[in-house]
């Protein structure tokens, strides 16, 4: 048992070494002048690890208004990016240095005067145009909030969807109609936007949260009944956390909601993939297009289809796949081994010596898989 401790100590104090933690979350603070307060806004902004070494990189924004959840947020992002950005994309996060007397006072206006936007646009035209102007962002928002600051969330999206593009909402604070939210969520969800938006929301029954419950089940129906479907929303109703655990929980839920659709690949038996590969194809221009506003790749999910078919039909969905995806060395991989599999060595090499080409941007491993695949290729040439 003591070889295990003394192992264990070794392994972490080694790995601890290699990794300076105090340099993962850099912090930049930036201030925001509104003509209506004596006081600048002050707001942390917490860079991904990889801002300062990959300068033609661009990122995501997550805003919370939250000052104090700047400790979770940056870490749950750190902790679920750094591992090839799975399930988390490296993101940017914006909060509120510290609490602000006037600022809250333009909050409660708005609970007061619901037609008065003056909030929204101090966060739009003020920080977030602030933040696109001083950092690498790739126009991607996302926005969370707990209780209050869900309602406000849910607010924004029903009055100015355009400002952020997912929505991950806690415990929002909606009875007593908050804002007009409830009365005009019937008229507003059906709206059209500039894009596909994304809602993430979800409540418990502590008691903190009970005299919101009724208002968050009737939203979710209107969702169900009014939501266009340019509105991609989940609404959990969850009675197994505490209401301080809501906002972690539904912040790991909302991520892996979001990203989805990038992490995990169409299966070949989904309707879209049943529809054929154009069918998939067009899938991922449309959230290309109208969500992220950036490629996401179909290969993965063209590959799961090919793998289905029969070799002639298979191969030809491989090679649209290389045509589509060009500088992808396992597009050509693929087609390579589709080659192989119809008795075709030659070309298999031919096509596998271009994918160990395009390996050689990646890591030592891809690399080594590469010339694996052709050395056996070569190998059944040989038999």
């Amino acid at each position: 048992m003591k070889q295990i401790v003394a192992l264990l100590i070794f392994v972490c104090s080694t790995y601890a070494s290699a990794v300076d933690i105090t340099k993962l979350n850099q912090i930049e603070t930036i201030e925001v002048v509104h003509k209506g307060f004596k006081e600048p806004l002050t707001y942390h902004v917490t860079l991904p690890q990889s801002y300062s070494t990959k300068s033609d990189k661009t990122y995501f924004v997550l805003f919370d208004l939250h000052p104090r959840s700047q400790t979770f947020i940056s870490g749950m992002q750190d902790w679920l990016s750094h591992n090839g950005e799975w399930p988390w994309l490296e993101t940017i996060i914006v909060n509120p240095a510290d609490y602000h007397a006037e600022f809250a006072t333009v909050f409660n206006d708005l609970v007061q005067q619901p037609d008065n936007q003056t909030i929204l646009d101090i966060l739009q035209n003020g920080v977030l145009t602030q933040v696109d102007k001083r950092y690498r962002t790739n126009g991607f928002r996302i926005y969370t909030g707990f209780m209050g600051n869900g309602a406000l969330g849910i607010y924004t999206l029903l009055n100015r969807p355009s400002m952020f593009d997912a929505y991950i909402i806690s415990s929002p604070s909606l009875n007593d109609n908050f804002a007009n939210v409830m009365s005009d969520a019937s008229d507003k969800l059906a709206q059209p936007y500039d894009g596909i938006k994304t809602l993430y929301m979800s409540i418990g029954d502590h008691g903190y949260e009970k005299s919101h419950v009724d208002e968050f089940k009737q939203f979710k129906a209107l969702l169900s009944e009014k939501a266009t479907t340019q509105l991609h929303w989940t609404a959990d109703f969850d009675e197994k956390h505490y209401y301080m655990s809501r906002p972690i929980i539904s912040l790991v839920n909302g991520i892996e909601v979001l990203f989805d659709d990038i992490h995990s690949n169409l299966p070949a038996d989904s309707d879209i993939s049943q529809r054929g590969a154009d069918d998939i194809i067009e899938y991922y221009q449309t959230l290309s297009r109208e969500k992220y506003g950036f490629e996401i790749s179909a290969e993965g999910s063209l590959k799961n289809l090919a793998k289905t078919k029969e070799p002639k039909e298979a191969l030809a969905i491989y090679q649209k796949t290389a045509e589509l995806y060009p500088d992808s060395a396992y597009a050509h991989a693929s087609l390579a081994k589709a080659y192989a599999d119809m008795g075709n060595i030659e070309k298999a090499i031919e096509v596998q010596t271009v994918a160990l080409e395009k390996s050689r941007t990646m890591v030592l491993w891809h690399q080594n898989q590469h010339q694996k695949y052709l050395d056996e290729f070569k190998a059944m040439l040989n038999e």
